[in-house]
């Protein structure tokens, strides 16, 4: 039996070949540039981790209130505001910790001028800090009753406009008014109806309130206390300090004489 003839030699072709490579180069090059690419739009740093929130032990929270307490007492004793330095700030922990631990220090007599001229200030601070119910009755009334104030403290609200000359000081007028507490309740002891008075010898705050009307006007005037009486005819009904409210009503500017 004779042998199959030898398969004839493969032939190498130029031109397949040349484009095989040039797929291969073309695929590496892509593949380069996809990676500078990516390079150029990645930040040049690595973002910062997120913040690992850790819980709270059992133990921190147990000793939380003790925290809490001791800021509390700072702040309620206004230990903050004292202007100490950190050294002293330092000596009064010691202080503090040395009587927790039963061996607290002699108040000597250094130790008993500073505890009095911090003790006048903390109280001088925590005063200032009350609010002062006069002046939050009047701040009420400018910012939700929209009535206007004058140099003087003086409240006013026009509730009926007139037209024509206003009264001044030399004048007498004839001038009803009823007055009242804050509250409400009525002081018919000061009310007085069409009454003939120099306006000068009104209470101050009335005096300023009817120079505000012409004849036919009406108003509330809100009388501060440092408008009002004076101390030594201080009306019984009116709690001392209070401020009045008038419903003031201007009738007749009399005419002066020779005229």
């Amino acid at each position: 039996m004779k042998n199959p003839p030898a398969p004839p030699p493969r032939r190498f072709t130029f031109w397949p070949a040349l484009a095989l490579a040039s797929i291969a180069v073309n695929f590496a090059l892509a593949i380069w540039a996809g990676s500078l690419a990516r390079h150029a739009e990645a930040p040049a740093t690595a973002p910062a981790p997120a913040p690992v929130t850790v819980a709270p032990t059992t133990r921190a929270r147990e000793l939380a209130p003790y925290a809490a307490l001791g800021s509390y007492m700072a702040e309620n004793n206004r230990v903050a505001d004292l202007g100490w330095t950190p050294e002293q700030f330092a000596a009064f922990q010691e202080g503090f910790r040395a009587s927790y631990e039963g061996r607290g220090l002699p108040l000597d007599d250094d130790a008993k001028r500073l505890r009095d001229e911090i003790s006048k200030r903390v109280q001088s601070m925590l005063a200032a800090d009350q609010p002062n119910p006069i002046d939050d009755y009047f701040r009420q009334l400018r910012d939700k009753e929209g009535v206007a104030k004058t140099a003087s403290g003086l409240h006013y609200r026009v509730t009926e406009q007139a037209e024509g000359p206003k009264p001044v000081a030399t004048d007498t007028v004839v001038i009803s008014f009823a007055a009242k507490l804050p509250d409400g309740t009525a002081l018919p002891g000061i009310s007085r109806a069409r009454t003939r008075v120099a306006v000068r010898d009104l209470l101050p705050g009335l005096a300023e309130g009817v120079q505000l009307l012409s004849v036919g006007g009406k108003a509330l005037v809100y009388v501060p206390p440092t408008l009002s009486f004076n101390a030594d005819n201080w009306p019984a009904e009116v709690p001392r300090g209070a401020p009045v409210v008038f419903f003031l009503e201007l009738h007749e500017i009399v005419a002066k004489k020779g005229k």
